[in-house]
């Protein structure tokens, strides 16, 4: 079987003259307005991207400064001290104690 066929050699002269024609096509003013425009378009969209993005880092950040303060309160903040009473009788006495003394 013969390397050369025909199906190579149309495929060849295709591409040759691809070549030719492509590289006037791609060097015509109209293609360079094309590129121009495409360029453009893209670094619209890039500025949009880029605002969207610091609106986002900016409110991120609030996020952050406010969790910091809420942590930084909460570590300064008077620790309460919490009693659990498991009996019920006691738990029933300690209730009344506690509101006979906000009536006084």
């Amino acid at each position: 079987m013969s390397i050369f066929t025909w199906k190579h050699a149309g495929l060849f002269l295709g591409g040759m003259l691809f070549q030719a024609k492509g590289i006037d096509l791609l060097a015509s003013e109209k293609a360079h307005d094309l590129y121009v425009k495409t360029t453009a378009l893209g670094l619209r969209c890039r500025d949009e991207v880029m605002k969207n993005v610091t609106s986002v880092r900016e409110g991120c950040e609030d996020i952050y400064a406010e969790a910091t303060q809420l942590n930084e309160e909460r570590a300064n903040a008077p620790e309460v001290e919490t009693v659990v009473i498991e009996d019920k009788s006691k738990a029933k006495k300690a209730a009344k104690k506690t509101e006979k003394k906000s009536d006084k």
